[in-house]
């Protein structure tokens, strides 16, 4: 998997949610959602993570990325809030954007880099890593050294090194994660440190490197994706729990809690096309009730309209992410039109696009299309 493949996979998730609420959500949940702070606009994060993406394959350089997404949220009708121009919370300005874009590279390489390290056999070699600066940063935190002792590290001839499965990096990390970044913008990061000198300096002995080299060989590669799910560590997790209750304020249908597992809603579509679930619902929409769904709604409907299997000349061809954004216009359509037996939502894209949700109360969603104007296919 790369980069760009893992940020492609996190599940769009709007929340009015600052920066400090985020990170008090478990990370392996935080960590399978494309979002940022204070943005509710699904449909903006979408275009986001297109971009994000983008610029994680090296296709193109920073500054093109900030003006494709400043384009698009153009598109979108995007403003920012009065008094909040040209500050972090504009989404068109430079450190909001670089912020977003950066952060969420950085992130992503940092996983990627983790799981590699933490395989049995680089494991073997190198089961320590020393954190130091690995890139210039123009405000470095003088703090790091307090920080480090404060989540339980140890310093070793004046370097800060813990093994890679050291509870330290996780205590360390504002986002809960055992991998770089462990702050906003910091250019902190981690170097190996091979399995003599961590050896040496008392970290492990030679027979527990070998005991754990063996228990990471019998155990799963890991999955970043693993359903977008997350399990919450509270027993007996229900909608009604403390937890699930904080859950749905916080996200509200964006979040679905199933037999003590958290998944962002958004997953269900793809769980439902690919057969994983021969049913399913969304939550609460526009008129105020839940939306069945049916694999086999998906597969006609998948064989009519996506890619070039595209069959109505009037359509755009949908894509997996045109189907990733049905929850959201289920939720907060643009427009409705009501007829006798079936509503007619529109959902504006960001890249000028028009999604068509017909559902009728008897039956559910009827109906899933994509043009490039307003005009209805119905």
């Amino acid at each position: 998997m790369t980069e760009a493949e893992l940020i492609l996979q996190k599940a769009l998730v709007g929340s009015n949610l600052d920066s400090s609420q985020w990170n008090q959500i478990q990370a392996g949940f935080r960590n399978r959602a494309f979002f940022s702070s204070r943005v509710a606009e699904v449909n903006i994060l979408a275009a986001m993570r297109g971009r994000v993406a983008k610029y994680a394959e090296g296709e193109t350089d920073l500054s093109k990325i900030r003006m494709m997404i400043r384009e698009d949220l153009q598109r979108l009708h995007y403003t920012p809030k009065p008094g909040e121009q040209d500050t972090i919370h504009d989404l068109f300005s430079q450190a909001r954007l670089d912020t977003i874009v950066k952060t969420n590279v950085a992130q992503a390489r940092g996983y990627m880099q983790y799981i590699e390290g933490t395989s049995p056999g680089a494991f073997a070699a190198f089961p320590a890593q020393e954190f130091t600066r690995i890139r210039h940063s123009r405000s470095p935190r003088k703090d790091w050294p307090q920080r480090w002792a404060k989540a339980g590290g140890k310093v070793y001839g004046g370097k800060m090194i813990a093994l890679k499965d050291d509870p330290v990096w996780e205590r360390l990390s504002v986002f809960g994660n055992p991998f770089p970044p462990f702050d906003w913008g910091s250019g902190m990061g981690v170097l190996d440190v091979d399995r003599k000198i961590a050896i040496q300096l008392g970290l492990i002995s030679d027979e527990e490197l070998r005991g754990k080299t063996a228990a990471l060989r019998e155990k799963p590669v890991p999955d970043f994706n693993a359903n977008l799910q997350a399990t919450v560590p509270v027993p007996n997790l229900r909608r009604d729990s403390l937890c699930g209750q904080i859950l749905i304020k916080n996200f509200g249908d964006q979040v679905a809690i199933e037999n003590s597992v958290v998944s962002w809603q958004g997953n269900l579509i793809q769980d439902v096309i690919a057969g994983r679930r021969k049913k399913a619902q969304l939550g609460v929409g526009y008129n105020g009730r839940p939306l069945p769904l049916s694999h086999n709604f998906f597969r006609e409907h998948l064989s009519k309209h996506f890619g070039d299997n595209e069959t109505n000349p009037q359509s755009v061809p949908l894509t997996t992410g045109d189907y990733e954004l049905l929850p959201a216009v289920w939720r907060k359509p643009d427009r409705v039109t009501k007829s006798r037996d079936r509503d007619h939502l529109e959902f504006e894209t960001f890249d000028g696009g028009i999604l068509h949700l017909f559902v009728s109360e008897q039956k559910g969603i009827r109906s899933y299309y994509k043009t490039k104007s307003g005009r209805s296919l119905q």
